[in-house]
């Protein structure tokens, strides 16, 4: 999928990535039009299969939270691997010198299978599936932090000041790209309605983004990549992804914080798109889509709750 931050890298590129590294020369390469962000390819080394992955240029505009976000990604697959025993690729390269190519990159092993979203289950299988990964989240929730929030964008004391933070990053996104954000402002108004609620939060290792395209299913087993949008606090959020309601097992103040979070993702849809795509884009529209589904839920509930 085309984006303004996707570097294309050219065959050559990715020769010299894998020959300097000592994998040898590519006997095949093909770049994935799946994510909207990194540039993503397949790489053959005669018999042998690879993923690289690579950031974009330096001097593209991303958004604050996106700043740094590999070497972040990197991490919590390592953190991952620590202390669950949650089946991540094996990252086997990184490489943030930008000596070889003028960005930050990482080869991981290439996984046989399919993305969970693209393969059909039996009711027996899709029901097995669904429990592990629910099992997956308690795992990701069992690991605690010492600070709410990105870590590269600086961590804070609690879930309040992390959210708002992330929010008023937004919003100044937004205007950097010559754009007001009036949903930003609306979630606003309901973190500091609902502070004392958000300030009670413990901190939780999120993924954010565990959604069927973010698994892989490899020989019945499920691997979890793509780290990007993980951050440090409300373990709520990572209901998003499983359904536009939270469980009803929640409490009231667990919903609350459900959907300011759900009211977060709009923000992040709507503003996204101006520092990746043009209206020319399908995915613009993908993501004004998303803004107005999130968006609607989200604040019609806390209207209403």
């Amino acid at each position: 999928m085309n984006s303004k931050t996707k570097y294309k890298i050219t065959n050559e590129q990715v020769a010299k990535i894998f020959e300097t590294a000592g994998f040898g020369t590519p006997t095949a390469v093909k770049p994935l039009d799946e994510g909207w962000y990194n540039s993503v390819v397949i790489v053959a080394v005669d018999k042998a299969k690879y993923v690289l992955k690579v950031a974009p240029h330096p001097s593209v505009a991303v958004l604050t939270y996106e700043e740094g976000i590999m070497t972040k990604e990197l991490k919590y697959y390592a953190l991952l691997r620590e202390k669950t025993n949650i089946n991540t690729p094996k990252i086997l390269l990184e490489d943030f010198t930008r000596t070889v190519i003028p960005c930050d990159y990482f080869v991981m092993e290439f996984l046989e299978g399919s993305v969970l979203d693209k393969i059909k289950l039996s009711p027996e299988e899709k029901k097995r599936v669904d429990g592990e990964i629910l099992q997956i989240l308690a795992q990701h929730h069992a690991i605690t932090g010492e600070g709410f929030g990105y870590e590269q964008m600086g961590l804070e004391r609690n879930w309040y000041l992390a959210l708002k933070k992330m929010n008023r990053a937004m919003i100044d996104d937004c205007r950097r790209f010559g754009k007001s954000c009036p949903l930003g402002k609306k979630l606003n108004k309901y973190i500091e309605q609902h502070r004392e609620i958000l300030e009670s939060v413990s901190s939780q290792f999120v993924n954010y983004d565990l959604h069927g395209g973010n698994i892989m299913y490899c020989e019945g087993k499920l691997f979890v990549f793509d780290l990007e949008r993980a951050f440090w606090g409300d373990y709520t959020g990572d209901f998003i992804a499983r359904a536009l309601t939270p469980p009803q097992s929640f409490t009231r103040e667990e919903k609350i914080r459900f959907y300011l979070l759900m009211g977060y993702l709009a923000v992040m849809m709507y503003t996204e798109k101006f520092s990746r795509y043009t209206p020319f884009n399908k995915i613009w529209w993908l993501d004004v889509g998303g803004t107005i589904l999130y968006g609607d839920k989200a604040f019609g509930a806390l209207r209403r709750i």
